[in-house]
């Protein structure tokens, strides 16, 4: 007589929990049909914070699969230094001027690395698999060689942030605009301006020290 609302309530919850697995139960929406915002080439703002509570602030422009050229803003270390990937090869340059990776953003390019490895990899994805949290965004997961990591896109499919607990790193981005929808102008000019009238200075003298 006594077991009977004890059995009821165990049916209840065996009968609740499949309905509890498909919807989350945590404020995650199942993968649906929302599909990032991930062009061929583009332009997105990007802080970071990494390792020990280390911080760089920088511009980091995307050209096509493996190309990319990352402007740091911060630290005044770094301030004008801009990493270029094309692949596996890194170069480093400083108002125009090619010298070698200074120490001071060795680590900041180890945590760049990370992040376009992941986003050069999803950008041959389609669709990308992603649920949604309670507060409007977007998030994927998946492994790189820096550990596991989440990379989270804003409502409007754009990307919004990512984390690889491991390292530890953090990234916010902000303000992505796609190249292809930037005046000419404004990449010409960021080209030209980029060259000094005269390199008769040397690398050494201009780049930030490291």
């Amino acid at each position: 007589m006594y077991q009977k609302p004890k059995l009821w309530a165990r049916n209840v919850l065996f009968a609740a929990l499949p309905v509890c697995l498909l919807t989350g139960c945590a404020g995650v929406t199942a993968e649906s049909d929302f599909q990032p915002v991930l062009d061929p080439a583009y332009t997105v703002q990007a802080e970071m914070e990494y390792a020990d509570g280390q911080k760089a602030s920088l511009s980091a422009s995307r050209g096509g699969d493996g190309v990319w050229d990352m402007t740091f803003t911060e630290p005044p270390a770094l301030a004008g230094v801009v990493l270029s990937l094309d692949g596996d090869a890194v170069s480093a340059s400083y108002k125009g001027l090619s010298f070698s990776v200074p120490k001071s953003a060795v680590g900041a390019k180890t945590m760049l690395l990370y992040v376009t490895e992941v986003l050069d990899g999803l950008a041959g994805t389609d669709p990308i698999p992603c649920t949604q949290n309670d507060d409007g965004t977007w998030e994927t997961s998946g492994d790189c060689e820096g550990g596991s990591y989440t990379l989270t896109f804003s409502a409007d499919g754009k990307l919004h942030s990512f984390t690889l607990p491991a390292q530890p790193l953090t990234v916010t981005f902000t303000d992505y605009v796609c190249s292809s929808a930037l005046p000419a102008e404004t990449t010409t000019g960021s080209t030209s301006s980029a060259m000094p009238e005269s390199t008769s200075v040397s690398a050494e003298t201009t780049a930030p020290t490291s």
